[in-house]
C-alpha cells in the first residue's frame, strides 16, 4: 500500500524551526487527515504499527507469527513514514512531516515540543496534542480480555534533562556496522524516548496514535540518513536487500535512498523557541 507518488523532493524540517504559516499548514493537513475514517486516514495508518494490525518491526522481529528474524526496524519505519506522508499530502500537497530533535538544548528545557504540547491553538483544539483512538475488541495477547480502546491518547513525560544528548548521538555516528548501529539507535534512543514520553507512547499497542510518534520517528530516520552519508550502505547485509516491508510495497533496497523516496531533511540549525 502507498499513497501518491511524489516527483519533487520535499524537505522535512525541525518542528521548532517551522514558521507560523508552515506550522498552521501542517496542523490543518493533520486535522483533515485525522477525520478520514477509511484506509486513507490517520487512524488506519496508526493502527498498522500496533493495535489492531501489528505490522511493526522491532528488535529483529515483528508481532506476527513469522519465522523471519531480521534487522528491519529502520527500513520498515522509513517505509511507514513515507506512506504516512503520502496520505498526509493528499490534504496539502506542500505538507511534509517534521522532526523532533530530542537532543537539542530546547528539548532539554521544554521536553515535548510546544507545537505538540499545547492543548489548544487559539480557541481550537491542537490536532498535534492528542488523537481519539477507536480500536474495536480483538483477540490479541497485548490487549487483555479482548478489550476495546475508545479514548484520547495521553502522555506522561519524564524530566526534560533525561532526554538523550548530542554527545550520545555523536558516539552513535562512529559505529561503522549497520547492524550494530541499528541496534544501538533502537535500544538506546528510540526505545528510550518512547519510554520517556510515557502514556500511550510507551506502549507499542497505542504508540502510533499519538501525533508526536511521527515527529519522534522522523528524527530516528533522520539520524539513520546522516549515518548513511558518513558510512554508506556497504555494511547492510545483502540478504536483507530484497526483503519486502509489508504492508507497504517497498523492499529494503528501495528505501535506502531518501532522495529516491522524494524527501530530505533540513540541515540542523539554531532552534527558534516558539
Amino acid at each position: 500500500m502507498s499513497g501518491q507518488n511524489n516527483t519533487l523532493v520535499i524537505t522535512r524540517m525541525n518542528v521548532s524551526n517551522l514558521t507560523d504559516k508552515q506550522l498552521d499548514s501542517f496542523r490543518n493537513a493533520m486535522e483533515k487527515f485525522m477525520k478520514i475514517r477509511d484506509n486513507r486516514g490517520y487512524s488506519h495508518m496508526a493502527g498498522l504499527h500496533g493495535a489492531p494490525d501489528w505490522y511493526c518491526w522491532h528488535h529483529e522481529g515483528n508481532y506476527r507469527n513469522i519465522v523471519l528474524r531480521a534487522r528491519l526496524f529502520l527500513p520498515w519505519h522509513r517505509a511507514y513514514l513515507k506512506c504516512f506522508e503520502d496520505y498526509l499530502r493528499d490534504h496539502d500537497a506542500s505538507a511534509a512531516q517534521c522532526w523532533w530533535d530530542w537532543t537539542s538544548p530546547l528539548s532539554h528545557t521544554q521536553g515535548i515540543p510546544k507545537a505538540y504540547a499545547d492543548p489548544n491553538v487559539g480557541t481550537k483544539p491542537n490536532p498535534l496534542f492528542k488523537f481519539h483512538m477507536s480500536i474495536p475488541p480483538q483477540s490479541d495477547p497485548n490487549l487483555p480480555d479482548n478489550a476495546s480502546i475508545d479514548r484520547d491518547t495521553i502522555r506522561d513525560p519524564d524530566l526534560p534533562r533525561r532526554l538523550p544528548n548530542t554527545s550520545d548521538i555523536e558516539r552513535l555516528y562512529e559505529i561503522e556496522d549497520f547492524g550494530a548501529f541499528s541496534d544501538a539507535l533502537e535500544d538506546n534512543f528510540h526505545d528510550r524516548v518512547h519510554g520517556w514520553c510515557g502514556g500511550d507512547m510507551s506502549d507499542v499497542t497505542t504508540a502510533g496514535y499519538d501525533p508526536v510518534f511521527w515527529a519522534h520517528h522522523c528524527n530516528v530516520d533522520r539520524i539513520w540518513s546522516i549515518w548513511q552519508l558518513r558510512h554508506g550502505n556497504s555494511s547492510m547485509p545483502p540478504d536483507l536487500l530484497n526483503l519486502s516491508l509489508p504492508p507497504f510495497r517497498y523492499t529494503v533496497r528501495e528505501v535506502l535512498s531518501i532522495h529516491d523516496l522524494g524527501y530530505e531533511y533540513a540541515t540542523t540549525s539554531s532552534e527558534v523557541k516558539l
